[in-house]
């Protein structure tokens, strides 16, 4: 009888703990309507692709269980170390999708996954491949839209809650959303007058790749610029590709074009000497502007992330200064601050922005007329073709 009161009681007692544990799980609803189950903390967190990567950090370092993807030059730079070190799982969808349940299961059992998130824009069948890849691996995968300037808010305040740091996502939500409403304010106050600009992504000879219009990752250039590029026909940051010829007929009066990697300046420096693009009033009067690149990710976007804002701050400030009035370098100080816990010190920024605000002298001298350009290129192109 003894024997079997004592079986009782620990079954009892074995019962009473496992009631505990699942009463500890909670319900949440991500931004696709999916229930997911999660532990009451959330501490082990696998990024599936860039921006969940990316989107991430804010919360701190030492959520990461894995990272979606190897670290560039840039990256390593900023972000902490302890990252390179961590296994890489992939991403779940896009066309460099590498993630599978096999692995998620081999990975849960060595070092124990929390939750795995998606961050970006909702499509086709997202949902029913999130519910498989749940189903067959048993680790809850949560989905945070945030997929343009307004939803880049909503979503620091969906990650807080995720990761039961309510009172982080409304800091971030608030300062996110702070740049935005001061963006579409002062924008107001510009109306029609925007400056007209083309964003160049990659420069081969005469081959010159610009960021269409109205593309997923030109929305912040389309909303502070007129951009007179096409609309964009591939959905890719590269954009599309033009001519020397396209470029002269467009006579943007801003330049801006992509960094070529961390404190590296060669699509800028290929501009300011070349004899072809120094007939552009643009390059003549110091109008071309450097996009900082990989630090630690293009402030224009590619992956287009929260991290874009800087960009508003930077633009604003560099077309329209009697509007977006304020110390630059402080605003980018800050940011960094916010997004990466990092302090960005006096000679990082000085040469992460070294060609970000225009400088005409560094114009190159003795412009080809540019007539004579155009028919020299049109010449080419005939020879080419033939």
């Amino acid at each position: 009888m003894r024997k079997t009161a004592l079986v009782c009681c620990l079954l009892l007692t074995a019962a009473l703990l496992c009631g505990t544990a699942a009463a500890e799980d909670r319900l949440f609803t991500d931004s696709i309507g999916r229930e997911v189950l999660l532990p009451a903390e959330v501490t082990n967190v696998a990024p599936s692709g860039s921006l969940a990567q990316i989107s991430l950090y804010p919360f701190g370092e030492e959520y990461y269980i894995s990272i979606s993807s190897a670290l560039k030059e840039g990256e390593r730079h900023f972000l902490a170390d302890r990252l390179d070190s961590l296994p890489i799982t992939g991403s779940m969808f896009g066309s460099k999708a590498t993630m599978n349940p096999e692995e998620i299961i081999s990975l849960d059992k060595k070092i124990g996954i929390d939750v795995i998130i998606d961050v970006g824009e909702p499509k086709g069948n997202m949902k029913e491949q999130m519910d498989n890849v749940q189903e067959k691996s048993g680790v809850p995968f949560v989905f945070i839209t945030q997929s343009s300037l307004d939803s880049i808010a909503e979503s620091y305040l969906t990650l807080g809650e995720m990761l039961g740091q309510e009172e982080k996502g409304e800091e971030l939500a608030e300062y996110f959303g702070g740049i935005v409403s001061m963006y579409e304010e002062n924008m107001e106050k510009i109306g029609d007058n925007k400056v007209s600009a083309i964003y160049v992504t990659k420069i081969d000879g005469n081959s010159v790749n610009l960021l269409g219009h109205n593309s997923y990752h030109a929305e912040i250039l389309d909303g502070i610029a007129e951009n007179i590029a096409p609309e964009a026909v591939v959905g890719s940051g590269l954009g599309d590709q033009y001519t020397m010829e396209d470029i002269f007929q467009m006579n943007p009066d801003y330049i801006i074009v992509a960094g070529s990697g961390l404190f590296e300046h060669d699509y800028y420096e290929e501009i300011m000497s070349s004899s072809m693009w120094a007939v552009l009033p643009a390059v003549q009067e110091g109008r071309v502007i450097e996009v900082p690149a990989e630090s630690p990710w293009s402030w224009m976007g590619n992956p287009p992330a929260a991290h874009r804002l800087v960009s508003i701050l930077w633009l604003g400030n560099v077309f329209y200064p009697d509007v977006f009035d304020y110390d630059l370098e402080e605003k980018v100080k800050e940011f960094y601050k916010v997004f990466y816990n990092y302090e960005l010190s006096d000679s990082e920024i000085s040469e992460m922005m070294k060609y970000s605000t225009g400088n005409a002298e560094k114009t190159a001298s003795s412009p080809i007329p540019i007539l004579g350009v155009l028919a020299g290129l049109s010449a080419a192109v005939f020879i080419r073709r033939r």
